[in-house]
């Protein structure tokens, strides 16, 4: 046998060893991919079931949560009203006079005190039930304009006391929509209550109301208060926070008024934004979906009003 053909039986089979090898490493590679997906494929099953316990516990510790703040909510509500209402008998001298004058001054801080703690209670049974999912809507058709009158008269002798002017620019027809009554006149209580607190004297607070180019329904307050800084207005939104000034430490408050006003908002299927310069004023921003507009019939409107002037950013001199 010839030297060239032992050598190219070699190169041959060098060649066929080659061709096993890459073969073989193509499969071990293949299975590496394999197990490597497969791992990775329980890696994702055991986060997802993680995930989704993680979910029902917190859903769970919530349910939880709003059960213990109802029955709590119930069981402080009914001595402090017994409080309230015994104290009040003792301040108007119902049942014969007291004989020493500051017995009726202790009797007033008794009730006084009382009716926050039971203001206090109730935004915290409210809060409770928009997370939980419990609040209920009693839509009813309503006209706007009477809704804002009412709530701007029971602020009127706050915002007199601190001097505190109340302005209204309504539209040029009434707003007739659906809604909530008590949630409404909630939001704007709570927003205007708000804006004349922040407000020192001889400030302005405007409300308007309106209709958007596209239909939906923008309810503004403005004022020229203290402001917020660009950094807390995300802050101010979450339960019991608070930001820090000289001016409001003399306001004393439990920080929910906003995030309540918010789930309220949103329970009409609308949103609750804030605009603030510091210095210069805070502007609330209420918008309810267009679905909620009304004819004066009840129907639904179907050509969009956009003779209004709709919102404008906010300018450093917008409040003033």
């Amino acid at each position: 046998m010839s030297s060239g053909s032992r050598s190219d039986r070699s190169r041959g089979a060098g060649s066929l060893l080659q061709q096993y090898s890459a073969q073989i490493g193509n499969i071990a590679g293949r299975q590496r991919v394999e197990i490597a997906l497969k791992a990775a494929k329980v890696r994702a099953e055991l986060a997802a079931t993680t995930a989704h316990e993680a979910m029902l516990d917190a859903k769970a510790a919530s349910r939880a949560k709003s059960q213990f703040l109802a029955n709590m909510s119930h069981e402080l509500r009914t001595p402090l009203n017994a409080i309230i209402g015994f104290s009040e008998v003792i301040e108007t001298e119902i049942l014969g006079p007291l004989g020493v004058a500051k017995y009726g001054e202790y009797a007033r801080d008794i009730r006084m005190s009382g009716k926050h703690l039971l203001g206090l209670i109730n935004d915290i049974l409210d809060l409770a039930r928009i997370e939980a999912g419990k609040s209920e809507m009693q839509d009813q058709l309503l006209e706007l304009g009477e809704v804002i009158d009412g709530c701007l008269r029971l602020v009127r002798i706050r915002a007199e006391e601190g001097g505190v002017t109340l302005m209204t620019d309504p539209p040029a027809q009434p707003l007739p929509l659906l809604a909530d009554e008590l949630k409404l006149s909630q939001i704007m209580m709570n927003v205007l209550s708000n804006a004349v607190k922040f407000t020192p004297k001889e400030g302005i607070v405007t409300t308007r109301w309106f209709l958007t180019e596209e239909g939906a329904i923008q309810i503004i307050v403005s004022d020229t208060g203290i402001g917020i800084k660009a950094e807390d207005l995300d802050r101010v939104l979450n339960p019991f926070v608070q930001v820090e000034s000289a001016f409001e430490r003399h306001h004393h408050g439990t920080g929910l008024g906003l995030p309540i006003t918010k789930g309220l908002a949103e329970l009409h299927g609308g949103t609750f934004t804030l605009e603030s310069e510091l210095g210069v004023g805070t502007r609330a921003v209420i918008t309810l979906p267009a679905t909620r507009v009304r004819s004066q019939d009840g129907s639904v409107i179907a050509e969009t009003i956009t003779n209004l002037e709709p919102i404008s950013p906010l300018m450093a001199g917008d409040l003033s």
